[in-house]
């Protein structure tokens, strides 16, 4: 009987393992498709802002785009431990003049806040501290272009709606 288990466990084994595969694919990244269109559209957009380095994300283009947002998160990289953390900051949306366009400016002096915990013996490891996010339009038409200020970085993320369902009447 425990032969049997064995073998029936051992057939799973290639479907778990691609299963598990698939769940840790990363999603496309925003450089894998360029898109032709934002490229030609960052011309607008100004190369540069005195203190801040530019960013710019070219996101892949998506069948339903109203049902994603994107996730812009500054912040900084630097040692951490067990203390909670966070970084001073907001997002400023400026407008690229005669264009209609809006990009990023990370408003920030680089202050962090941190909980005053005693935290074990070596535990002090690399980290990334965050500014607050913003959720923005997802639109692959045009480059997102944000300015952070140097010495800082800007990760994202693209947020997928779920199924909208109806609230009940109480």
């Amino acid at each position: 009987m425990k032969t049997t288990r064995v073998l029936r466990l051992a057939a799973l084994l290639p479907i778990c393992g691609a299963l598990l595969a698939a769940c840790a694919q990363q999603p496309m990244s925003a450089s894998a498709i360029p898109n032709a269109a934002a490229q030609n559209e960052l011309k607008a957009f100004p190369a540069t802002l005195a203190g801040h380095q530019r960013h710019v994300i070219e996101l892949p283009a998506l069948p339903d785009e109203d049902a994603h947002k994107l996730e812009l998160i500054g912040g900084k990289t630097m040692t951490v431990d067990c203390n909670a953390r966070g970084m001073d900051g907001h997002f400023d949306p400026r407008d690229v003049q005669g264009w209609g366009y809006t990009y990023w400016v990370l408003q920030s002096k680089g202050q962090v806040r941190s909980t005053l915990m005693a935290c074990p013996p070596d535990s002090a490891k690399p980290g990334f501290v965050p500014a607050e996010p913003l959720l923005v339009r997802y639109n692959s038409k045009l480059p997102v272009v944000v300015f952070v200020p140097e010495g800082m970085a800007l990760r994202w993320r693209v947020w997928s709606a779920g199924v909208v369902k109806d609230a009940p009447v109480r």
